[in-house]
């Protein structure tokens, strides 16, 4: 991007402003000495500095969204650099002042906040004082000079980004005034070149004249001679007469003009909205002898000040109030509630599973959704109950004197109303809710404390069987727990803080090693162990899993490679599970068969599981995946089948090598009837497919040999063994592989 020019209050920094400012902050020559044996020391740090400063600035949004791709970070970095150097070896002239200057017009032309830029200065010079510590050690007088010296520079640098943020608002102000200026410039003749009508009434015969234009609105004539008040109103709505009459009864009695807003509804026409000036006129005896005024039709005015109400108060899309219109309404009511002492519910809204309508059928089909939604939410309201859309696919719903147990119900009826098979845009659609409930005062004395409690029992009502929820603090602190696993997993695929277990696989027939799948373990040093039911999902919902999904890959990978340069080769192949949204990558297949030939490993070697709702989720794009990994060389598995909701037909139609059996379905099969028939029926349908079986969950010996007389030949659970590290399970399967009796 092509730097700003410079303002002229910029340009207007000569060399007795540098000077003096120079003189101010002490710094000199001595100091340019010192900074550049400085260099000398820090820059062998310089791209670890670097790496730091822009890993912290990353982790918040408020300035890292302006890193948007690796090409702005590599050009930032690149950048960074030069300015270093630059910062420790170049001369405080007028040539450097002129850069500093324009790169503060970039960052103000880019939207950087001051304060935030600012605090970027003092990230960096921590990171420049952290690579001077071996000096500390070394010549401490030297370091603590050269740190002042280092500290004046800065503030220098600091002082002139400033000045262009200073210069560059001004600039803008200056702008806005000169436009603004232009405008009432504007307006002014706008307002004479108007069309304003006009009319005159005389007193006292009443006789009436009126200009084209007047006889155009208030459709009379051009004159009348007598009764010209009521000719002249004959068309004023009725609800508005009474107001009319009244302002030109007051300017008959006084020499004040009036000012009124009327409707005039005339037969085979559209209804128009006037603006009346009137004023009753003195001879020179001083009786009022007549009342001119002037009209202005305003309709347009008046359409577009509603379309301005309602874009600020109401949704475009859906018609109902929108956020602000909601939290000025919600603020109301706490107000009157606290001084009755009585009680309300909020409910927020959250339609599950929304963005896959829009990612399959397309945002037009999401936006008919929300109408209808919007429509069954309004149609199903009761008398005290208002609803809003806060954004996406977001409602709240006020619920005045609705208690916990009141407000389940309200939740429960607009739950159902929802839920309702709908027809949109040619698509047939069960939509569902989660709704989370709060409850004034015991949930919350303030709007944003209210509406975010219910937002956080909202997602506690998506895990639940219901979809609804009510608020509890131990929620608060479900979701404490989850930002910080989020902290902490973010930091343990960055510093190699997770480990991956290994199952083995074994034939049924005869207990023998035939595979084994790499289980993901996470032992935080804070948290403790951390279950993957519990921090999987997780990443998934932050955008994490890409980077999770590759460490899985990438040491998986590794493992493998280093266990056969040892001699020892794992017989059949890695199961590696997948995430649904690792799939939402267009280059995921491509970059997985990459980093496998990088390890110096054939896909062969791989097989990789994925779950039914994953697959399901976009039967069509999972198609393409998988047949791009399947022409690779990788192996496919389906992954804990039964609990989803495949088809014959999808399962033909994907290229599959085997199908796991969930293990709920192994554990019940000898108690439970219909478990042990959904295992057999899965037996028979990946028989008949050509699909290889893997029983998960093989607990006893007794599920051991069931399966086995139903015809599976491979297992893996607890009987055979249990997830081990990977040294562990080198021992135990591959150093001395012996059988396990099955």
């Amino acid at each position: 991007m092509p730097l700003p020019p410079l303002s002229p209050s910029l340009a207007s920094i000569d060399e007795e402003d540098l000077r003096r400012r120079l003189a101010f902050l002490e710094l000199g020559e001595e100091d340019q000495r010192r900074l550049i044996q400085l260099w000398e020391v820090v820059q062998g740090s310089r791209d670890r500095t670097i790496d730091s400063f822009y890993t912290h600035i990353g982790a918040f949004p408020e300035i890292g969204s302006f890193i948007e791709d690796w090409q702005i970070l590599q050009r930032l970095h690149q950048a960074q650099a030069r300015y270093a150097r630059e910062l420790f070896t170049l001369p405080c002239d007028r040539a450097y002042v002129q850069n500093r200057l324009r790169i503060g017009a970039v960052h103000h032309h880019l939207g950087v906040e001051p304060h935030w830029y600012l605090a970027s200065c003092a990230k960096l010079l921590t990171a420049i004082v952290d690579s001077m510590r071996p000096l500390r050690d070394h010549d401490p007088d030297f370091h603590a000079d050269a740190l002042k010296s280092l500290i004046r520079r800065l503030f220098l640098d600091m002082g002139l980004a400033m000045n262009a943020y200073v210069a560059s608002d001004r600039e803008a102000l200056n702008a806005s005034t000169a436009s603004l200026r232009e405008s009432q410039a504007l307006l002014s003749e706008a307002h004479d070149l108007a069309q304003l009508a006009r009319w005159e009434l005389h007193l006292p015969s009443g006789a009436l004249t009126c200009c084209t234009r007047a006889q155009e609105l208030l459709h009379t004539e051009a004159s009348v001679g007598c009764g010209g008040y009521d000719h002249l109103r004959r068309w004023v709505h009725p609800l508005d007469r009474p107001d009319v009459d009244e302002a030109f009864r007051a300017a008959l009695g006084s020499d004040s003009a009036y000012d009124i807003r009327y409707r005039v509804e005339y037969p085979g026409q559209p209804p128009r909205m006037l603006r009346e000036r009137g004023r009753a006129l003195r001879d020179p005896a001083g009786s009022r002898t007549r009342v001119v005024g002037t009209i202005q039709d305003i309709s347009l005015q008046v359409t577009q000040l509603s379309r301005i109400e309602q874009l600020a108060l109401f949704d475009d899309l859906t018609k109902l109030p929108n956020r602000a219109s909601f939290h000025a309404a919600l603020e109301r009511h706490i107000q009157d509630a606290a001084a009755a002492e009585r009680v309300f519910a909020i409910l927020f809204i959250d339609l599950d599973e929304f963005k896959e309508i829009n990612d399959t059928k397309g945002h037009s089909v999401g936006d008919a959704v929300l109408i209808e939604v919007a429509r069954r939410l309004r149609g199903n309201l009761q008398a005290g109950e208002l609803v809003a859309r806060l954004g996406g696919d977001e409602f709240v719903v006020l619920a005045a004197g609705a208690d916990a147990p009141g407000a389940r119900a309200i939740a429960a009826r607009l739950a159902e109303a929802i839920a309702r098979p709908m027809d949109v845009c040619g698509h047939r659609l069960a939509v569902r809710a989660s709704i989370g409930i709060s409850v004034f005062p015991s949930d919350g004395v303030g709007s944003e404390l209210l509406v975010r409690n219910a937002d956080i029992a909202m997602y506690a009502a998506k895990r639940s069987r219901t979809g609804i929820d009510v608020y509890h603090p131990r929620m608060s602190a479900r979701l404490a727990r989850r930002v910080q696993l989020a902290d902490r997993l973010e930091r343990a695929i960055r510093h190699d803080g997770l480990e991956l277990y290994y199952q083995p696989q074994v034939s049924m027939a005869d207990g023998t090693l035939v595979g084994a799948e790499a289980l993901l373990r996470w032992n935080d040093a804070e948290l403790g162990q951390v279950s993957p039911d519990e921090f999987v999902p997780l990443a998934e919902h932050r955008g994490l899993i890409g980077a999770l999904g590759h460490w899985v890959v990438a040491r998986a990978c590794a493992q493998l490679r280093e266990w056969e340069q040892r001699g020892l080769r794992l017989p059949g192949r890695l199961a590696i599970n997948l995430s649904p949204r690792q799939f939402d990558d267009p280059d995921f297949a491509d970059r997985l068969t990459g980093h496998v030939a990088t390890c110096g490993l054939r896909p062969d070697r791989l097989d990789l599981e994925l779950t039914e709702s994953g697959l399901m989720a976009d039967p069509d794009a999972s198609l393409t995946v998988l047949a791009t990994l399947r022409t690779a060389g990788f192996s496919l598995s389906l992954d804990d089948f039964g609990m989803g909701y495949s088809s014959l037909a999808h399962l033909r139609g994907f290229p599959l090598d085997s199908l796991k059996l969930d293990r709920s379905f192994v554990r019940g099969m000898l108690e439970h009837r219909h478990d042990y028939a959904i295992v057999v029926a899965t037996m028979a349908m990946a028989q008949s497919l050509g699909l290889e079986l893997v029983a998960e969950g093989v607990e006893t010996r007794a599920q051991a040999d069931a399966l086995l007389e139903l015809g599976c030949r491979r297992a893996q659970g607890f009987l055979f063994d249990a997830p081990l590290p990977a040294e562990a399970f080198a021992r135990r399967w591959l150093l001395q592989p012996e059988p396990v009796e099955a």
